[in-house]
Formats: C-alpha cells, sequence, structure tokens
C-alpha cells in the first residue's frame, strides 16, 4: 500500500479522482511507491488517458509531506479508504474519498443530515432548532457543512444541547469559513469532528462544495433538508442522498416562497413531508423519545424568562419591555448576558431573537 503521504499527492493530481486511484489500486495491488509507475503502466488503469498518465509522472510528493506535517501539528489525522477506523457508512458510497482528513472524534452514532439555505427565515430557524433538538434526543448524530445558514444554526443547536455533530468542510481543516464560525469551530471540537477532504491549507473555493456535499450525505441514513431554493447546494446533498440510497426529507413552506421553493419540489418528487420528528424516526423504525420539556443551557432566573419570551420573530426592545413588565437597562443587560451565550441575536434598530 503506498504510503499515505504518496496518497494525499496522488489525490491532488489535477484529474484524478477517487475512482480512478481505486482503480490504480486493484491493477497494482503490491504498488508501494506511486513513482514506479512508467506512464504507460498508467495507461493500462481504466479512465486514466495519456494526459492524466502525464501528470501522475510529474506528482509533487512533496504536497503529501506537507500536509502530514500541518495535519499532526493541529491535532487532526488523516483516514484512508483502507483503514479499520474509515466510517462504514462513507465507504459504501460508489466515490468515496480514498482519505479523509479529520479533526475531532467521529461519534459511533447513527447519522442524520441537516442541510439549508445560508439566509433562513424565522419559520426554517425554529424549525432547524425543533428539529435538531428531537433528532440529538432519539440519538442521532448532526452532519452538516458548516456554512452560514441552516447548518450553523444545526451545529450550534448540537453544541449548546450537548449532542454529537460531524461539520464537513469544503476547505482545509486549517481553514475556518464562514470566519465568523471560529468560536463555534473551537467549541464543536468537543463534540464530534470536522471533516476534510482537502489537503491543509485548501480555500473554500466553490468547486469544493459539491464534493463536500456528497460526504455529508455518505456519513448519513438520511438528509433533512429545512428550507432551500431550487438550485441550492442543499438541494445538491439531497440529489446525492438519492443516488447513495439514502432516505430524503424536507420540511414544507409557503408555496410563494423561494426559500421553500427546492424542498416543496423534493417533496412533490418523493422525498418524505416532515411536519415533526416523528415522520423521520419512524422511517428507521425507531421508537419515538418521550415529550421531554424544552432543554436549556444554565440560565438563572431573570436570563429564562427572557428567553422564553423571545421567539424568531424580531421583536422591539420596547415591546419586550411592555410585554414583561420590566424597565429597559434591566432587559437589555440580560439580554446582553444571553448574547455572550449566543443564544440571542441582536439586529438593527434593536431588535432582537432567538438564535438557538
Amino acid at each position: 500500500m503506498l504510503p499515505k503521504s504518496q496518497l494525499i499527492s496522488l489525490s491532488a493530481v489535477p484529474g484524478m479522482g477517487p475512482r480512478r486511484i481505486r482503480a490504480i489500486f486493484r491493477k497494482y495491488p503490491n504498488l508501494d511507491g506511486v513513482t514506479q509507475l512508467s506512464k504507460s503502466d498508467l495507461m493500462q488503469v481504466e479512465g486514466i488517458s495519456s494526459d492524466l498518465a502525464g501528470k501522475t509522472q510529474n506528482i509533487d510528493l512533496d504536497i503529501g509531506k506537507q500536509a502530514e506535517d500541518k495535519t499532526a501539528a493541529m491535532g487532526a489525522r488523516y483516514l484512508t479508504y483502507w483503514d479499520p477506523e474509515y466510517p462504514e457508512m462513507l465507504k459504501m458510497i460508489y466515490d468515496a474519498p480514498v482519505g479523509i482528513f479529520i479533526l475531532g472524534e467521529i461519534p459511533q452514532l447513527p447519522c442524520m443530515g441537516i442541510v439549508g439555505t445560508r439566509q433562513p427565515t424565522a419559520y426554517g430557524k425554529k424549525m432547524t432548532v425543533t428539529l435538531t433538538t428531537a433528532l440529538i434526543k432519539a440519538g442521532f448524530c448532526i452532519v452538516s457543512g458548516f456554512a452560514r445558514g441552516i447548518d450553523t444554526l444545526a451545529h450550534r443547536t448540537v453544541q449548546k444541547f450537548k449532542g454529537s455533530t460531524i461539520a464537513v468542510l469544503g476547505n482545509g481543516l486549517d481553514v475556518c469559513y464562514p470566519g465568523e464560525n471560529q468560536k463555534l469551530l473551537n467549541l464543536l471540537k468537543e463534540n464530534g469532528a470536522f471533516i476534510s477532504e482537502f489537503i491543509p491549507g485548501t480555500k473554500p473555493d466553490a468547486v469544493n462544495f459539491p464534493k463536500r456535499n456528497r460526504i455529508i450525505s455518505g456519513l448519513s441514513k438520511g438528509v433533512l433538508v429545512i428550507e432551500a431554493g431550487k438550485k441550492s447546494g442543499a438541494i445538491i446533498t439531497a440529489l446525492n442522498a438519492l443516488y447513495q440510497n439514502r432516505e430524503v426529507f424536507a420540511l414544507p413552506g409557503k408555496a410563494d416562497s423561494p426559500k421553500s421553493d427546492g424542498t416543496n419540489r423534493l417533496i412533490q418528487q418523493g422525498a418524505k413531508l416532515v411536519l415533526k420528528v416523528e415522520d423521520i424516526l419512524s422511517e428507521f423504525q425507531l421508537q419515538i423519545p418521550p415529550k421531554q420539556v424544552e432543554l436549556l443551557p444554565d440560565l438563572n432566573s431573570k436570563e429564562n424568562s427572557v428567553f422564553r419570551q423571545l421567539s424568531y420573530e424580531p421583536i422591539h426592545i420596547d415591546e419586550l419591555c411592555i410585554q414583561m413588565k420590566k424597565d429597559t437597562p434591566e432587559v437589555l443587560s440580560t439580554l446582553l448576558l444571553l448574547e455572550l451565550k449566543n443564544l440571542v441575536q441582536q439586529h438593527p434598530g434593536k431588535l432582537f431573537t432567538k438564535s438557538v
């Protein structure tokens, strides 16, 4: 078997995808050095043209060595398709990565992918928190893409309620994208793993995200799409799930809402309509968890009363004070504490909403 550093370098050759690399190993099962293969040898492998064989002959072995060093320095590791720790669900898809960089520990739980728009409505935010929390209670690890919007809210909900999560990145593990998620990235290290197919230092280029999406669905028993336009990345993830023989679930939305156009069309095409978590659990013949009180982080009485008064619809500070029959300075100071705990979001014009 090739050294891992050479496998990383081979993966970095333009045009040399996972299926072609596996074809090389099928043709040459005892290969222990990529430079042992001549151009003629490579052209005997299915799918490798003269041009690709020439690029492979010029492989840069330093790429893999440097990637291994950076990975080790982060406290991360590189798992190959042939390692026993490689996720079994991911190994089952036809174009599984030949290697993945992992920071943290992959939870040994069934996984559910949750994806959606980067600009969710108040309804989408509310349902993301509700369904994510219920799936955590049911014993699922939540897989998402760490993007703005639905992805970030799903990860943040997992972190707040001490569930398990996997964030699949479209960039290197040492690159935080979006930048505002740096604090969340640090917190999530305690709740699961970050996975990337891309070597450290890889920027979040647009071409990376469709590749990332197949890993989200590949790790998961099913994918839940919360809100999505008809051409969004979330729909690509759902299509990947279908190709991978995974379950696809979708939250219905308003007929005239662009944010629900994609999810409504998925339902038309056969995705299971989801109104509550039981709609998901029944597909896997899982026991429906008993109703429990809403999970909240540790809050004192003042914080708890203000938090429960908020919703995902913006409310002005004056209206909030009227509803609570409290003075503005007192409520504002409590809102600040909740904001520091990432439970409340302030919007322009002194408007406030829940953030989880």
